[in-house]
C-alpha cells in the first residue's frame, strides 16, 4: 500500500455492514461512493480478495486479503471489486 492509513486515536467502531459475497454484495458498493465526514471505514476481508479503488483510477490502490483489513478515510470516493470467493464486511467507526 502506498500510504499511511490509521485510524485516529480513540475511533470507535458504530456500525457494520452485513457480510457481502460477489454474489450479494450491493451494487452501491461496487460503484464510487464515500462516507460521512469523520466516519472512517475498516473493509474486513474474511476469504478471497476484495481490490480497493479510488474513483477514477484503473489500477487499485489495495487489494485486500483473507484475514486482512484495509482502512477506508472520511469522504473517499472508492469502490470495490471482489474475487469470485470473496467474503467482507466494513466496519464504521468515528
Amino acid at each position: 500500500m502506498t500510504e499511511d492509513r490509521r485510524l485516529p486515536e480513540g475511533a470507535a467502531p458504530y456500525s457494520k455492514t452485513a457480510t457481502f459475497t460477489a454474489q450479494t454484495v450491493p451494487q452501491k458498493l461496487t460503484n464510487a461512493h464515500n462516507t460521512k465526514p469523520g466516519v472512517y471505514g475498516r473493509l474486513n476481508v474474511n476469504r478471497g480478495e476484495v481490490s480497493y479503488y479510488l474513483d477514477g483510477q484503473e489500477a487499485p490502490l489495495a487489494v485486500v486479503s483473507a484475514g486482512e483489513t484495509f482502512i477506508i478515510l472520511p469522504q473517499e470516493w472508492h469502490f470495490v471489486q471482489l474475487s469470485d470467493d470473496a467474503e467482507f464486511f466494513v466496519e464504521f467507526l468515528k
